[in-house]
């Protein structure tokens, strides 16, 4: 087995977390081996980038046994490991006898993006895609070139440098995107008057849209009903519902649209009627035009 062990300032882990990615030679945990276990956590005060490379399949066993003493009692945090890698080494585990019914307490950050995706137009929801939302771009070899060259036939793995980069490399974008909360709470807020307002979620029913939204400041407890909208609020909560129509806003793209009773300037790719804001593109809601039509209203009613 090779270890690589790399200090690494790990500014948003936590001392009781660690970052966990895997790598595997395939996606079937029946029939697939782990080749690296890789982490990033806390040894006393400093953090490190640890990797654990299996050179053959006799190594695998020793790889879950490293992870269940790294991961006792820790938080973990992962990229779509909820739905790959923990189940993953859960079946390995099984199979060699091991501990298999841990229930494990993590942050799957890929299930937080996931959530917001009819609200951000993220290009995919591949790491290598989310990661450069924090201005990383890496050019490191594929997951595919790498693992390729661990199949079950070669009896010793003598290049792991390809899948190590990888792995690193995924470990250390895990880690920067622990705070996505606050990295997408900035990509969905608007500021007015010392106040922030918080987009946290839109849906549509029988041409009604109800916006969910969170303020930085407590709200007087209320309730507003004028012709096109109703505005509630409470603590920090506010509910806004409005009436919209569905239609084809191009030959191609059918969305729904609101009356602009603010005169707000569209902020759609579209030509459409001025008298008209697109509130729904297709699948993707358009969160400028919401958050500004929201703060409009809120404006209208509320003493800020």
């Amino acid at each position: 087995m090779i270890t690589k062990k790399i200090r690494y300032q790990a500014n948003k882990l936590k001392k009781n977390q660690i970052v966990l990615d895997i790598e595997t030679t395939g996606l079937s945990s029946l029939y697939d081996k782990v080749v690296v276990l890789g982490l990033i956590g806390y040894e006393n005060k400093t953090s490190y980038i640890i990797q654990y490379f299996a050179e053959n399949d006799l190594e695998e066993k020793r790889l879950l046994e490293i992870f269940l003493k790294k991961s006792f009692d820790k938080q973990i945090i992962t990229y779509n490991g909820d739905s790959f890698d923990l189940p993953f080494l859960k079946t390995r585990l099984k199979a060699y006898k091991l501990q298999d019914n841990i229930v494990y307490k993590g942050i799957d950050i890929y299930k937080i993006i996931r959530s917001k995706k009819h609200l951000i137009d993220f290009y995919s929801m591949k790491l290598v895609d989310i990661e450069k939302l924090i201005d990383i771009n890496r050019n490191d070899p594929s997951r595919y070139k790498s693992v390729s060259k661990l199949t079950k036939e070669i009896k010793k793995r003598e290049n792991p440098r390809p899948i190590l980069i990888h792995n690193q490399n995924d470990l250390i974008a895990t880690e920067k995107l622990i705070d996505i909360d606050l990295i997408i709470k900035n990509m969905l807020s608007l500021t007015a008057n010392n106040y922030t307002f918080y987009l946290l979620d839109i849906s549509i029913s029988n041409n009604i849209a109800k916006v969910i939204l969170e303020s930085s400041n407590e709200l007087v407890e209320s309730y507003f009903t004028k012709k096109n909208y109703q505005l509630q609020t409470k603590a920090r909560q506010i509910i806004i519902y409005f009436t919209v129509l569905y239609g084809k806003i191009s030959p191609n793209i059918g969305g729904y649209v609101s009356k602009n009773i603010f005169n707000l300037k569209d902020s759609s790719n579209y030509k459409i009627n001025p008298n008209l804001l697109v509130i729904k593109e297709g699948k993707m809601y358009n969160t400028k035009n919401i958050l500004n039509y929201s703060l409009a209203i809120i404006k209208e009613n509320l003493n800020l």
